[in-house]
C-alpha cells in the first residue's frame, strides 16, 4: 500500500509538473502575446498616427493644389489683361507713329512752302536791290550832271553878278505866316546877310550856307519884304505873300 501510494504520489507530482510547466509555459505564451498585442497596438497607434499625419499632409496638399490653381487661374487673367493692355498700348503707339508721320509730312510740306516762300523773297529782294543800285547809279549820273551843269552855269551866273541862290515861300499851316526857304547853288560855301523889313520891327542877320545847303526864314507875316545880299553879287529881295 505504501508502496501503491508512492507511485501515486511521483504520478501526481509528475502530473502536477506538468501541469505547472503547462501553465508556466502557457503564462509564458501569455505574456509574450500580450507583449506582442501591446506592440501591434504600438504599431496600430503609430500607423493610425502616420496615416493622420499622412490625411493631413493629403489635405494640405489639396489646399496647396487648390491655392495653386487659384493663382493659376488669376495669373491666366492677369496675363489676359496684360495682353489686351499690350494690344490697346500697341494700337495707341501704333495711332501716335500714324499721328506723328502725318505731322512730321505736314511739317515738311510747311517748311517747304516757306523755303520756296523765303527763295521767292530773296528773289524779289535781290531783284529790288537790282533795281534799287540800278536808281543809285542814275541818280549819280544825275548829280554828276547836275553838278556839271551847276559848275558850268556858276561862272555865268557871276558874271552877271547873279546871286546864286533859289527862294520859295511855304504857307504855315497853323496860321496866317509864311516859311521861306533859301537853297545855296553854288558849289562853294556861301555867306549871306537877310534882312526883314515891312512887318514893324526890322530884323537882321548873317547866314553862312554849305554848298547845296539850304536855310528857313520862319513867321514871316504876308507882306514882308525879305533882302538877302552877298558883297559879290546883286541884291535878292522877296516879298512874302
Amino acid at each position: 500500500m505504501g508502496f501503491v501510494f508512492a507511485i501515486i504520489l511521483v504520478v501526481l507530482a509528475c502530473v502536477a509538473y506538468r501541469l505547472n510547466s503547462a501553465v508556466t509555459n502557457e503564462k509564458a505564451q501569455l505574456a509574450q502575446a500580450a507583449s506582442e498585442n501591446d506592440q501591434a497596438k504600438a504599431a496600430l497607434g503609430k500607423a493610425e498616427a502616420r496615416a493622420t499625419d499622412l490625411q493631413l499632409q493629403l489635405d494640405r496638399g489639396k489646399s496647396l493644389r487648390s491655392d495653386l490653381q487659384a493663382q493659376l487661374d488669376k495669373a491666366q487673367v492677369r496675363q489676359s489683361d496684360l495682353q489686351a493692355q499690350l494690344g490697346k498700348a500697341g494700337a495707341d503707339l501704333r495711332s501716335q507713329a500714324d499721328k506723328a508721320e502725318a505731322r512730321a509730312s505736314e511739317m515738311q510740306a510747311e517748311f517747304q512752302a516757306k523755303i520756296n516762300s523765303a527763295s521767292d523773297d530773296s528773289s524779289r529782294l535781290r531783284k529790288d536791290l537790282d533795281q534799287a543800285r540800278s536808281q543809285a547809279e542814275g541818280l549819280k549820273s544825275q548829280l554828276a550832271k547836275a553838278q556839271s551843269d551847276l559848275a558850268r552855269l556858276h561862272p555865268l551866273a557871276v558874271k552877271a553878278r547873279i546871286l546864286p541862290v533859289t527862294t520859295s515861300f511855304e504857307k504855315n499851316f497853323w496860321d496866317r505866316g509864311f516859311t521861306l526857304h533859301v537853297k545855296n547853288l553854288s558849289p562853294d560855301p556861301l555867306n549871306v546877310n537877310i534882312t526883314i523889313t515891312g512887318t514893324g520891327n526890322a530884323f537882321a542877320k548873317s547866314v553862312a550856307m554849305e554848298s547845296g545847303g539850304s536855310i528857313n526864314v520862319e513867321n514871316l507875316a504876308e507882306g514882308a519884304r525879305v533882302v538877302i545880299e552877298n558883297a559879290g553879287y546883286d541884291t535878292l529881295s522877296v516879298t512874302a505873300q
